[in-house]
């Protein structure tokens, strides 16, 4: 594939200039083992100097897309070998969505969000209870479907930091993101404005029914699950 790169802004230029070259990769432009045009060819198409490329290169390495290795330049990986933040331009490869992709988001989802349920349940103190509360009486009343994503998702992000676990609260926070800046992909994942089940979750967790948490958890993201295919078919 040719390079057609278009001269890029200098405010966040290196910020744009990993988003480039991770669509030119993940759309096909060069594949796994083979190498980036030059340093300066680069520098040269988008209009920046080398230090600026420079730092994008280093993103797009930690980020476990290229091999960079001194006089031999910058080598594609393997997708498969990728961080987790490679997710969020996997969804939106070639202008359109990626519902597979998508699908494995949710299932991700479902796995992990039965078990910060469960902990929640386990581990949760006052303050988390009073937070869940405040987010779960804005829940019951909202009616858009964008602010019920929304507040769907800032109360399973209240129960991984009611789970007091790590890795679980950084793996929402990544979620997050995606969720935020794909907002629309989930809006068709919003089929009511019923509240039950969220609100039988946040009752389990307050009453610190473990099983009973992880069972609301599964149902709701579940049924996520479920409405998305009935839009793949």
């Amino acid at each position: 594939m040719d390079l057609k790169f278009n001269p890029i802004e200098k405010v966040n230029a290196s910020e744009q200039i990993v988003e480039m070259l991770i669509k030119y990769i993940l759309e096909g432009g060069i594949r796994t083992g083979e190498k980036l045009p030059p340093e300066r060819k680069l520098a040269t198409e988008f209009n920046v100097n080398r230090t600026t490329l420079r730092e994008a290169l280093k993103k797009l390495e930690q980020m476990k897309l290229i091999t960079i290795r001194q006089g031999q330049g910058a080598t594609v990986d393997d997708l498969h070998n990728a961080s987790i933040e490679v997710l969020f331009y996997l969804l939106n490869v070639n202008g359109k969505i990626d519902l597979s992709i998508l699908e494995n988001i949710l299932e991700a989802r479902e796995l992990f969000g039965t078990d910060v349920a469960r902990l929640a349940a386990k581990r949760a103190d006052e303050k988390d209870i009073e937070q869940m509360k405040t987010i779960m009486s804005r829940l019951v009343k909202a009616r858009d479907p964008a602010e019920l994503q929304l507040l769907d998702f800032e109360f399973f992000r209240l129960l991984s930091l009611a789970s007091k676990n790590m890795v679980y609260i950084l793996l929402m926070n990544m979620l997050k993101i995606i969720h935020e800046k794909q907002l629309h992909l989930f809006l068709p994942l919003t089929n009511d404005v019923n509240t039950e089940i969220q609100q039988e979750l946040f009752e389990a967790v307050k009453n610190k029914d473990e099983v009973k948490a992880a069972e609301k958890a599964r149902e709701f993201l579940n049924a996520g699950r479920e409405l998305l295919k009935f839009f793949q078919t």
